[in-house]
């Protein structure tokens, strides 16, 4: 596929430029993921499951829509684009799989997890762990869960993948996810 028409695809699928805020669609051409939008549920990061959020609506004013999972890059770093105080950082497990931390910043559990080596490559729209992409691994029906390819535990029975990162218009996706 065209480098102009995967631009053009991501344009229709995520919002517009604005911030440093970003969504993720996953670039594997001939696959049945490519152009899935990468989404934050239940802790983990999964291609063709819905994105899961939550508003305090008692406790805040408003919040944004949670339709969509934003991200925002550190130096090494990933986080969440999101409102709760403290914030919800994205790590990589020991097994590869990539996850996120409980509202303010908490992993839970005596989880080994990774927050550094994450980076945006090419110019800013390929977002990469230790310099090497993602893998989806099948969950069930149609749904993938994503790991991180550089790590040796990954499974093997996944479909590589490249993260594309489309930026958005928004400062949060959601209060938490």
């Amino acid at each position: 596929m065209k480098a102009s028409t995967i631009f053009t695809a991501l344009a229709a699928v995520l919002p517009a430029f604005a911030s440093n805020s970003f969504g993720g669609l996953a670039i594997h051409s001939g696959s049945p993921i490519h152009l899935s939008a990468i989404n934050a549920n239940a802790n983990s990061f999964y291609l063709n499951k819905p994105t899961s959020s939550y508003c305090p609506n008692t406790t805040v004013s408003s919040c944004p829509e949670g339709k969509y999972t934003y991200f925002t890059p550190g130096n090494t770093t990933l986080s969440l684009a999101v409102e709760v105080p403290g914030g919800q950082r994205v790590y990589v497990a020991q097994d590869g799989s990539l996850g996120y931390t409980i509202p303010h910043g908490s992993v839970g559990g005596n989880q080994t997890v990774s927050y550094t080596g994450f980076g945006l490559k090419d110019s800013g729209i390929h977002l990469q762990y230790l310099d090497a992409d993602f893998a989806a691994v099948p969950v069930g029906q149609g749904v993938y869960k994503v790991y991180a390819a550089a790590v040796e535990e990954t499974p093997r029975n996944g479909t590589s993948f490249a993260f594309r990162v489309q930026s958005v218009n928004a400062s949060f996706g959601a209060w938490e996810y």
